[in-house]
């Protein structure tokens, strides 16, 4: 710098100014006189940030998309079983658990790609690169922003396989309960069945009512049957007292023919043994036995429809286990990306130049503030004061 730029100062407030206003073409002088130190600070700044820009290491962003389906063939789905808003927000939470992070981990040997042993730290960083949204399309979307672009692309699809795995696994582990479920039930009514079954067997062998209906007429019939017999030989027996005495060997025939059919009409009318299997109760027993069989048999029809119905789900339920397969529809697998997606280099660029102008002007109205100090003999004094303050402790 030459003398006369050397002893330049910042003016002071009212100096050749009668209203004590500031001399703006005084200070814009005294600026512009030290354009050396404003350029060769901006140019130091601007090249830090510049070389600072460069070290910046380039970051790329894969995606990989699918989208979550409502629907499973021959059974729920594991979102519709958790979830009443859409599974897209159960399969974002299920792409940020341990299982897929861990599955994502140990299929791309992350471990060793993070220079880590400790599975917590790899998951922190791994869960740093991943970002999942949900669009309102319902698809969702895997982003995963790594330095290296193939890596990029492999951990989005690691993340893609590994959530397949896992609603495998929930999706076979459901399908199994559910089997295991109508297999139990299964069992208990065709127990239930089973007992049913010999309970109207033995109702049958007590009370030998088969067919109900057949053998109730058969034995109404046989009572008729009986009663008329019986009036026909009553009427036989009046003729021949008529003119015979009770003496008469006829008389007796007739009367004990009487008898012996009266008898067979009471034991068909209120008979108490047990018939034989198939043959006419008496009378009496019937209207009992009848609602009692009726009773068994339905018993016997209801636990037959249950176990037809569960026979049903149960094989619905086995064929879903062996067929169980995951519940979303890839749409786009992840590509290598080719561009950058980190840092914005122009726009840094151009940050890095205004900061440099800024901190360029800044330098230039320190240098000539801390030249009017110097110059004042109380500024100094205060300067000197405040650096003994600071010495002495």
């Amino acid at each position: 710098m030459s003398a006369a730029t050397e002893n330049l100062v910042l003016p002071p407030a009212a100096e050749g100014m009668e209203d004590g206003s500031i001399d703006l073409l005084a200070i814009a002088v005294a600026i512009i006189s030290e354009w050396r130190i404003g350029v060769i600070v901006f140019l130091i700044v601007t090249a830090i940030s510049v070389a600072y820009v460069y070290t910046l290491k380039p970051q790329y962003v894969a995606t990989a998309t699918f989208l979550p389906q409502e629907g499973h063939t021959g059974g729920e789905t594991l979102a519709s079983l958790f979830s009443n808003r859409g599974p897209g927000a159960l399969y974002i939470g299920l792409l940020h658990s341990r299982s897929v992070q861990d599955n994502t981990i140990d299929r791309l040997n992350l471990l060793q790609q993070f220079r880590t042993q400790d599975r917590e730290v790899a998951r922190n960083i791994l869960a740093s690169k991943s970002t999942f949204v949900e669009g309102s399309d319902s698809l969702i979307t895997i982003s995963i922003r790594d330095g290296d672009a193939h890596m990029a692309a492999s951990i989005a699809d690691a993340y893609m396989q590994g959530l397949e795995d896992l609603n495998d696994k929930m999706a076979a582990d459901q399908s199994t309960l559910t089997r295991r479920f109508f297999e139990h039930q299964l069992q208990q009514e065709r127990d239930a069945l089973a007992t049913a079954e010999m309970q109207l067997q033995e109702l049958q062998k007590r009370t030998g009512l088969i067919r109900p209906e057949t053998q109730a007429s058969t034995a109404i019939a046989n009572v008729a049957g009986l009663r008329a017999q019986i009036d026909s030989l009553r009427v036989q027996l009046a003729g021949l007292l008529s003119g015979e005495t009770e003496q008469n060997p006829r008389v007796q025939v007739v009367r004990n023919q009487l008898a012996a059919l009266e008898a067979q009409e009471r034991n068909a009318e209120t008979g108490s043994g047990a018939a034989p299997v198939g043959a006419a109760p008496s009378a009496v027993q019937i209207p009992q036995g009848t609602l009692d069989l009726a009773r068994a048999q339905r018993e016997v029809a209801y636990h037959e429809g249950l176990v037809s119905s569960l026979a049903n789900q149960y094989e619905t339920a086995r064929l879903n286990e062996a067929s169980a397969r995951s519940v979303f529809q890839v749409v786009d697998k992840a590509i290598v990306p080719e561009t950058k997606a980190w840092p914005p280099r122009k726009s840094y660029l151009e940050v890095c130049f205004l900061l440099g102008i800024l901190i360029g002007m800044i330098s230039i109205v320190v240098s000539l503030v801390s030249r009017r100090i110097a110059a004042n003999a109380n500024h100094r004094q205060q300067l000197i004061a405040l650096r003994r303050a600071f010495s002495s402790r």
